[in-house]
């Protein structure tokens, strides 16, 4: 009866393979050869190229035209977002966002944690003459930007200490002592205001978002706030359009069950 209960494992390689190509291309985020693939998995050519025939095959995977170089293709996420609530949540998500967009003539996104970096799943473009948008799939480590504080500084007190010992491991930019101080401001402000770790000069506006009446943040919403004379709001003002959008995504969550 012991025997039984326990969890069983199993193994699957060629699977196992074929998501580390998948892995490897997305962190590098440039294409790269057969050979480049294999040694850096160090895995022989010839099953790594098994493998990327297949994904190749199968659209996940795509070669640069007329050379030999693969990257990855729009299909995994295309297939993310069709699966439930991912898709009709976002869907359900634009038209709060075009509102704001509208009303603060700035563009925003929503940005939700993927292990230890942020990725921007949502974005509408300010109506201005001017304006800065972030592309959906966008990532950064979740302590580089004031969308990735804001999920990091909400997460479970276990989940976000286990992620800044990661950080402290990982990525010698990481800044223990600052970091914390930066969580402590958000906590106590309940948003980020925060220097563009891009654009020199931009200023982030970041607001979680709950599930519903819940301590539980889903997803971050954020505008790269860009003052452009003679119609911008003020920082002060924004923040509470702002404000007031993530509120009300937060209800809609609940609805869908988040993101």
């Amino acid at each position: 009866m012991e025997e039984k209960n326990k969890k069983r494992s199993y193994s699957a390689p060629a699977l196992e393979k074929g998501f580390e190509i998948l892995e490897l291309l997305a962190e590098v985020q440039e294409p790269m050869s057969l050979t480049q693939i294999s040694t850096t998995l160090n895995r022989s050519k010839s099953e790594i190229y098994r493998m990327v025939a297949a994904l190749e095959t199968r659209g996940y995977l795509a070669r640069n035209e007329g050379g030999d170089f693969f990257h990855i293709t729009n299909k995994l996420f295309d297939l993310g977002m069709k699966v439930p609530p991912v898709g009709t949540l976002v869907e359900a998500a634009f038209p709060i966002m075009h509102k704001l967009s509208a009303e603060i003539m700035q563009s925003c996104h929503i940005a939700v944690a993927n292990q230890q970096r942020m990725v921007v799943i949502a974005r509408v473009q300010s109506p201005a003459i001017v304006s800065l948008s972030v592309r959906v799939g966008h990532h950064l480590e979740l302590f580089k930007t004031g969308s990735g504080r804001v999920l990091l500084s909400y997460m479970p007190e276990n989940v976000r200490e286990q992620s800044l010992q990661d950080f402290a491991k990982t990525d010698e930019e990481f800044n223990r002592e600052e970091c914390e101080t930066l969580i402590g401001r958000i906590l106590s402000k309940g948003h980020a205001r925060s220097k563009s770790p891009i654009v020199t000069g931009l200023t982030d506006l970041s607001f979680p978002i709950f599930l519903g009446h819940t301590k539980e943040v889903i997803a971050c919403l954020t505008v790269p706030f860009i003052e452009e004379k003679g119609i911008s709001l003020s920082l002060a003002k924004t923040e509470a359009h702002v404000k007031k959008a993530a509120a009300e995504l937060s209800v809609m969550a609940q609805t869908y069950s988040g993101f």
